[in-house]
């Protein structure tokens, strides 16, 4: 899978079915998605959407999720940048259902070169289920 992209002075949008996904799966059962699929992951804590940004230099950046939560309590995620967790348990919220879809945004830091950003289910009830990253 790919997921490379230079993100240096514009937005880099990184699809589902771009990231490397651990103890998940895409899909395409509900609609609004934006790309081919979207990232299911697995019920419980641990499962994993990751994707790789190339940044030309240094940069404070916006990150911007994209996602869907059908159920009717949050699903937290971790979100860490190279390795080092940037957010704990953000709350992802309900959405109204599956094919309903909302954005959470977080700060985060680039550094030169490959970047990796990757979020956690944090909880039991596993992680929203993922349309795509979007980092301006």
């Amino acid at each position: 899978m790919r997921g490379y992209q230079l993100v240096s002075g514009a937005s880099g949008v990184f699809r589902a079915e771009e990231a490397r996904l651990h103890r998940g799966r895409t899909d395409t059962e509900h609609p609004g998605y934006s790309g081919a699929a979207y990232a299911v992951l697995e019920e419980g804590a641990g499962g994993q959407a990751e994707w790789e940004v190339e940044a030309a230099a240094p940069a404070s950046a916006t990150l911007a999720l994209r996602y869907a939560n059908g159920g009717t309590a949050d699903r937290p995620m971790d979100i860490a940048v190279n390795g080092t967790r940037v957010v704990a348990a953000r709350p992802f919220r309900p959405t109204g259902g599956w094919g309903s879809w909302a954005t959470v945004s977080v700060p985060i830091t680039l550094r030169t070169g490959a970047n990796t950003v990757r979020v956690t289910a944090a909880t039991a009830a596993g992680g929203p289920h993922l349309d795509r990253i979007a980092i301006s």
